[in-house]
């Protein structure tokens, strides 16, 4: 029982991997020293449940298919800061080449960290503050 819990969980906040759920790419963040790239997405998983905020890297020499999911959280009801369609507030950026830093509402619910992808290291970072206006 204790390992369907956070599988069950990750579903219903990722819509697991159904690609008939819409999904929308907010932004697209490019490592300079190589050829990887952040995509921030949002996933819409119909009326009654929340939008997933997903990150997923990936490289341009291989298909969009194979980009790994480092991050994926919502909004717990409301909780976090909304970010742009339906997100949680997030900033997703490469730091130096190889290394990406993930800052997002600590009030979301976070379902999935990955410290490491496709050769990047990752930072994650919880914030509190509303983005300014």
């Amino acid at each position: 029982m204790r390992l369907l819990l956070p599988a069950s969980l990750f579903l219903l906040s990722a819509c697991g991997i159904d690609p008939a759920r819409d999904t929308q790419v907010l932004q697209v963040a490019r490592d300079i020293g190589s050829d990887r790239y952040a995509a921030t997405e949002v996933r819409s998983c119909g009326a009654t449940t929340d939008f997933a905020t997903i990150v997923r890297v990936g490289r341009a020499s291989e298909p969009q298919s194979d980009a790994v999911e480092v991050f994926v959280a919502d909004s717990d009801h409301g909780k976090a800061t909304a970010g742009m369609g339906g997100s949680i507030f997030m900033n997703v950026v490469w730091t130096a080449p190889g290394k990406l830093a993930i800052v997002h509402d600590e009030r979301g619910r976070v379902f999935k960290r990955v410290a490491e992808a496709k050769g990047a290291a990752i930072q994650f970072r919880g914030s509190g503050a509303a983005p300014p206006e």
